[in-house]
């Protein structure tokens, strides 16, 4: 449960399967109700409408769950049926507090609920609105019920609940702008921590902790090291801030060859650069590590009225369950063996 919570407060989709859970339990709670009160005082006309009401929530609930769970995040399904769930909440409540005693339905605080799941996707404004909604569906159902009312008590609590609505709406909307803003701050912060501010590729720490990560979950996957041939000789020749330049264009080179779901690129340090590989085969990795030589050694940098080209030594083995000290010391060896035997061209663990 702790570890739900924790990806909720980073995650639409952990949120999302929260307030599905709720759905079945409130689904479940509202039988039970309705059940109760039907004992006490049967009316089959309400039954054929609750009936058809849990009938419309299950198919509902059951499509939303499918497509919450197999369609990918962010696809144009999973957001419809997901932003569609406080609209399906809206509806079942306003057809569900008639059904349960009206104003004095022991469901009704169902609203805050929905008007919290509203503020989580539109902030003040949703909740606001959500607020309004519910404000309405309140009054019509009060006025409905009131009709001849002579007293002023039932004004005062009719008054009193709708400024209670408005309050919630405005408080959720106002308490979760400001958590998105901290969190949206403080991911910032973090990915600010995990880059190298010259090359914006993962940095070394981040390096480290992924190396750490995979090796402790037993991934599969193949270490490279690879560095700049002869770097300090451009250092001498045309300064640092031509150096500084030709780093951030290998960057961009090597993170152009390296699809996210094939793997990460990191600056290791100084001219040096790590890349952590998921492919199956060793001929896959190769095949990309040769692309990525090539495409370094044509590559042509400009320093005034002069160009010229560098290449790139390159040591890469595979994991075989070794600590993260064991595996880069291997692949660094494979490195310096690269560097030994001519520079620019890929040494790999027999």
């Amino acid at each position: 449960m702790k570890a739900l919570l924790d990806r909720a407060y980073q995650s639409h989709h952990a949120l999302e399967v929260i307030f599905s859970s709720l759905r079945w339990f409130f689904l479940v709670l509202s039988i039970v109700v309705f059940s109760i009160q039907y004992v006490a005082q049967p009316d089959f006309q309400k039954l054929m409408l609750f009936v058809l009401l849990v009938i419309f929530g299950f198919i509902y609930m059951g499509f939303s769950d499918y497509y919450l769970h197999k369609s990918p995040e962010g696809s144009k399904m999973y957001t419809t049926m997901t932003k569609g769930g406080p609209v399906f909440d809206f509806i079942a409540f306003s057809a569900l507090i008639p059904l349960t005693g009206g104003l004095a339905s022991p469901l009704f605080p169902l609203a805050y609920l929905i008007i919290l799941h509203v503020a989580v996707y539109w902030r003040f404004l949703g909740g606001m609105i959500a607020a309004g909604l519910f404000t309405l569906v309140y009054s019509i159902i009060f006025f409905m019920q009131r009709e001849e009312a002579t007293s002023l008590h039932p004004f005062i609590d009719y008054f009193s609940a709708v400024l209670f609505l408005l309050l919630i709406g405005g408080l959720c909307g106002i308490i979760v702008s400001r958590e998105r803003k901290h969190h949206s701050e403080n991911s910032m912060l973090v990915e600010a921590a995990n880059r190298d501010y010259l090359t914006n590729l993962l940095n070394h720490r981040s390096f480290q902790e992924c190396l750490r990560k995979d090796l402790d979950n037993g991934v599969d996957f193949y270490l490279t090291l690879t560095d700049i041939d002869k770097f300090k000789s451009i250092n001498d020749k045309y300064g640092h801030v031509m150096g500084d330049r030709v780093l951030r264009q290998i960057g961009d080179i090597l993170s152009s060859f390296v699809p996210e779901k094939h793997g990460k690129v990191f600056r290791y340090g100084g001219e040096e650069f790590a890349l952590i590989l998921y492919y199956e085969r060793q001929s896959e990795v190769t095949e990309v590590l040769e692309e990525i030589k090539q495409a370094v050694a044509s590559h042509l940098f400009q320093c005034k009225e002069e160009t010229f080209s560098v290449t790139m030594s390159f040591g890469m083995a595979k994991q075989n369950g070794e600590n993260p000290g064991q595996l880069v010391e291997k692949v660094d060896m494979l490195l310096y063996e690269a560097k030994d035997s001519g520079r620019d061209r890929i040494v790999c663990a027999g």
